[in-house]
C-alpha cells in the first residue's frame, strides 16, 4: 500500500458504519415511504440480511489477499488487463460516490440550514476539509472516526428518546397489515448502498491487527440496521403514512422536540449529529479514491492526488443534474442501477476468485 500508516479494527467499523447511516437517516424513511407506508422501518432490515452477503463476500476476499488491495488482487483473479479495468471501475466508484454524498450533503444544507447559501460554497468548504483529512493518511480519518462516531450515535438516540412524549404508536400498527412485499420494495435502493463495502478492499491491508475483523464488521453492520430501523420507526410514530410526503422526515422529528418553554427548536442538534458522520463518510470515500487511484497508476505518494480529485468530486456533484428534484429522481432511478452494478462486479469478483481457488488456479497469500 502507499500508505504505510494503520487503523484498529474498531476505528475501521465506525468508518464502515459510517457509510449508510448517515444518509439513509435522512433519505430512508422518505425514499422506503413511498413503497412501504407504515412498514418503511422494516426495509433497512430487509436490505441489510441480504447485502449482508456483500459484506461477508469482501470479507472473504480480503482474507484471500491480506496484504493486498483489492487494486492489486484484481489482476491477479482476472488477470492483467481485465484486473486494470476492475481497478478502474473500484476508483471511478470511489470518486463517483464522494460526488454524489457531497451533493446530498449541499441539497440538504442549503434547503434547511443556508438557504441563501450558494451551493458551491457549502459543498467546497467541507470539500476541502475532506481532502485536507485524506491527504494526512488513513491515520488521522481512523481517529476522526474514532472520535466523531460514538458521539453522534450517542445525540442520536438521547433525541430519539425526547421524542417518546410525542409518540403514536398505532401509527405503525398493523405490522405488515399488507404482507411483506411493499417493505420488500422499499428496501431496494439501502440494498443497493451495499456497493460501497466494495472498499472495503483497500481498507483491510491498511489494519494494524486483523484478529477479529470479522467481528468488528459485523458490528458496523448491525449497528447501521438498527439506526436506519430506529430512525424509520419513531418517523413513523409521529408522522405515520404521511411520513413519504416530507422531504427529510428526521429534521421534523427532531422539530418535535420540546423541554419547558425555553427549549425548543433545536433543529441544529440533528445537524450536530449528521455532519460529522457524512463528513466521516466523506473522507472515507475520497481516501479510498486517492489510494486507490495512487496505486492503480503507479504513485509512490497518494497525497498529490488529495486535492485535485477533491475538485473533481466537487466539479461531478453540480454537473448536469441542476434542481434538487432532477437530483431526487436520478437517485431513485439511475443512481440505483449503477450501485446495483457495481455491487455485482464485487459478487462476481469473489465468485471468479473463489471458483479459481477451487481449481488450483489461484492461490491465497
Amino acid at each position: 500500500m502507499v500508505d504505510k500508516g494503520k487503523v484498529f479494527q474498531g476505528q475501521l467499523a465506525f468508518m464502515l458504519y459510517s457509510l449508510m447511516a448517515y444518509d439513509g437517516l435522512l433519505l430512508i424513511p422518505k425514499i422506503a415511504g413511498e413503497k412501504a407506508g407504515r412498514d418503511l422501518w422494516l426495509s433497512p432490515v430487509w436490505s441489510h440480511l441480504t447485502g449482508i452477503m456483500m459484506v461477508l463476500a469482501m470479507l472473504r476476499l480480503s482474507r484471500m489477499f491480506p496484504e493486498e488491495s483489492i487494486i492489486v488482487y484484481s489482476k491477479r483473479i482476472l488477470g492483467k488487463w481485465l484486473g486494470i479495468v476492475a481497478g478502474f471501475i473500484v476508483v471511478f466508484y470511489a470518486v463517483y460516490l464522494t460526488s454524489v454524498i457531497l451533493r446530498i450533503y449541499s441539497n440538504f444544507i442549503t434547503s434547511v440550514f443556508l438557504e441563501n447559501t450558494p451551493s458551491v460554497v457549502v459543498s467546497g468548504g467541507i470539500m476541502f476539509l475532506v481532502a485536507y483529512t485524506a491527504r494526512g493518511g488513513v491515520e488521522v480519518l481512523g481517529r476522526l472516526a474514532q472520535l466523531f462516531i460514538p458521539a453522534t450515535v450517542g445525540l442520536f438516540v438521547i433525541l430519539s428518546i425526547l421524542t417518546i412524549p410525542e409518540w403514536e404508536v398505532s401509527n405503525a400498527l398493523p405490522i405488515m397489515g399488507k404482507g411483506p412485499v411493499p417493505s420488500l420494495k422499499g428496501a431496494t435502493v439501502p440494498f443497493t448502498w451495499f456497493a460501497g463495502y466494495l472498499l472495503l478492499g483497500l481498507y483491510y491491508p491498511l489494519l494494524s491487527n486483523k484478529r477479529k475483523i470479522a467481528l468488528f464488521v459485523m458490528a458496523a453492520w448491525f449497528g447501521e440496521m438498527i439506526t436506519l430501523a430506529a430512525s424509520g420507526l419513531v418517523s413513523v410514530f409521529l408522522f405515520g403514512e404521511y411520513t413519504d410526503t416530507l422531504n427529510y422526515p428526521f429534521i421534523e422529528v427532531v422539530r418535535y422536540i420540546v423541554l419547558g418553554e425555553f427549549f425548543q427548536h433545536i433543529d441544529a442538534l440533528l445537524l450536530a449529529v449528521w455532519l460529522p458522520g457524512t463528513f466521516i463518510e466523506l473522507a472515507t470515500y475520497h481516501y479510498a479514491a486517492v489510494v486507490g487511484l495512487s496505486e492503480w497508476v503507479g504513485l509512490k505518494d497518494y497525497k498529490a492526488l488529495a486535492f485535485p480529485l477533491g475538485f473533481l468530486a466537487l466539479v461531478v456533484s453540480s454537473w448536469g443534474i441542476s434542481s434538487d428534484i432532477d437530483f431526487e429522481r436520478y437517485l431513485a432511478t439511475s443512481h440505483i442501477w449503477f450501485d446495483f452494478s457495481v455491487l455485482v462486479f464485487g459478487l462476481l469478483l469473489f465468485l471468479v476468485a473463489w471458483i479459481r481457488r477451487k481449481l488450483g488456479a489461484l492461490k491465497a497469500k
